[in-house]
């Protein structure tokens, strides 16, 4: 009977060297902390579709502010979101092709993008508000926009950039809004809700936002397995011959260029002729001519490529929020699901 080849994996941990057991600990440390950090993304998006959610299901406006707004509101008409600033914007019907079309798609990212479409343009700059009937705008120079929900044929949210353009339904000159990338989620879903409730549709947005849920849900991050000690890579230098290899190195680089020196011809006349030709006072090492770093991209002298200086990272989409989108990316936080300003009426609910 021959005896079974010895095998790495039969040894107990405890018995492995101590650089395998020095490789599991770091490598389960990294995965757990990179498992932290999905699962606290995950849990952001979660609580974020949670909210959307109980607003979609249950909020229908607020009663106040009724004063300083661009329209005098009727007496049972309620406010759903104000923005202190947003562009009018207003498209060419020219370049109305390849443009988003009109739904009631609930969106859940922020969009960052500035450069508008081609043939739109920015017409003014001031105040809009979603109210249960309407979107109206107003600007200090005078300019007002009004688009009743009966007259839409709904909001289409643009992809890529903060821009809702509002379809009419009879036909006049397709214009929107372009908001602050911050707040694209928050106006977008009030927009769509309010939209929703007053034709009819509100039970779509909410099942929307239930798919979303579900579909998150079942996302979860796993907790990854643990490894073992015995299954570090063979292939890759241990810590400690990697020490002795590198001492090595530099003691036979120093024995050399020693040797170079002492066989080196005796120079004739003065040692820093060739500083003070260039301005340097002798006895003063240049920064510019002697330097201990190797230049980014050279190998070093254990082989390695030494990496140029890294550059400063940018800043997580959310839902990116990237990105935390962020994969995820960065995600974008959540939008603060009452839209009531504080200290005033509280919503109306159903």
């Amino acid at each position: 009977m021959t005896a079974a080849p010895y095998s790495i994996m039969a040894v107990p941990a405890s018995a492995q060297p101590a650089w395998r057991i020095r490789w599991a600990e770091r490598e389960n440390d990294r995965r757990r902390r990179a498992y932290d950090a999905r699962s606290a993304a995950w849990q952001l998006r979660h609580d974020h579709l949670v909210r959307l959610r109980i607003e979609a299901a249950g909020f229908l406006g607020c009663t106040q502010p009724r004063a300083g707004l661009p329209v005098a509101l009727d007496d049972d008409e309620v406010v759903y979101r104000v923005l202190p600033v947003a562009d009018l914007v207003e498209v060419d019907a020219r370049h109305g092709t390849g443009l988003p079309a009109p739904g009631l798609t609930v969106a859940t990212d922020d969009v960052a993008g500035r450069a508008l479409p081609r043939g739109a343009r920015v017409l003014d700059t001031g105040l809009a508000v979603v109210t249960s009937r309407r979107v109206a705008f107003s600007s200090e120079r005078g300019r007002r926009h009004e688009w009743r929900y009966a007259d839409l044929v709904g909001p289409a949210h643009h992809r890529a950039l903060p821009l809702t353009l509002l379809h009419a339904a009879d036909g006049r000159r397709l214009a929107g809004l372009r908001v602050p990338a911050a707040g694209t989620v928050n106006f977008r879903f009030y927009l769509t809700l309010a939209f929703a409730a007053a034709t009819g549709g509100r039970a779509a947005v909410t099942a929307q936002l239930e798919a979303l849920l579900a579909a998150h849900r079942r996302a979860r991050p796993v907790p990854p397995p643990p490894v073992r000690p015995d299954q570090a890579p063979s292939s890759g230098l241990r810590a400690e011959p990697r020490a002795a290899l590198a001492a090595a190195v530099v003691a036979v680089a120093f024995v050399t260029l020693a040797a170079a020196g002492t066989a080196a011809p005796e120079r004739v006349g003065p040692p820093y002729r060739a500083q003070a030709a260039r301005g340097i006072t002798p006895g003063v090492t240049s920064d510019l001519l002697v330097s201990t770093a190797p230049a980014a991209g050279t190998p070093d002298l254990l082989g390695a490529t030494v990496p140029g200086v890294p550059g400063v990272p940018g800043g997580p989409v959310v839902p990116r929020t990237g990105a935390a989108r962020p994969g995820a990316g960065a995600l974008a936080p959540p939008v603060r699901w009452l839209a009531c300003p504080r200290g005033g009426a509280a919503p109306v609910t159903g």
